[in-house]
Parts: C-alpha cells; structure tokens; sequence
C-alpha cells in the first residue's frame, strides 16, 4: 500500500560483474515526505535480507577502507 501502483515498478538485472549480478529495485512511493519514505527503503531491503537465501542467493558488499583497517587490527592483536 506504500508503493504508488499507477506508477512504474519494476525489478530487473544488470550487466553482471566481478562481484556477481546487481538487482536494480525501482518503484515509487507514495508519498514525499523525507522519513516516511527511508521507513519504505528499509522496509523493502528487509524483505530481500529475510527472503534471498530461499533463491539460493548471497548478497554482496565490497569492503571499505574501514572494514580492512579493522580486518588488519584485528590480526596485529
């Protein structure tokens, strides 16, 4: 009831790359309002997180500066 239904909505694959093949998620609220559409996204991606694994699916997000700053400090103590 949250997504504008008169609007596009569509989910489709991207070109595939080095680490696997991206989702693009596009649809619309209803609504304008800054917080009430964050609550939406996040509502949304909790449902992939719960739901991924029953496809046979992995979610993937490459490290970033700080994830391999405290993968490197965790080996130095």
């Amino acid at each position: 009831p949250r997504i504008r239904k008169d609007m596009t909505l569509m989910v489709r694959q991207l070109a595939p790359g080095d680490n696997g093949l991206p989702l693009e998620i596009y649809a619309f609220t209803n609504t304008v309002v800054w917080l009430e559409y964050e609550s939406i996204q996040a509502d949304i991606f909790d449902h992939i997180f719960a739901i991924v694994e029953e496809f046979g699916l992995r979610l993937h997000q490459s490290p970033t500066g700080n994830d391999i700053r405290s993968l490197a400090g965790a080996f130095k103590q």
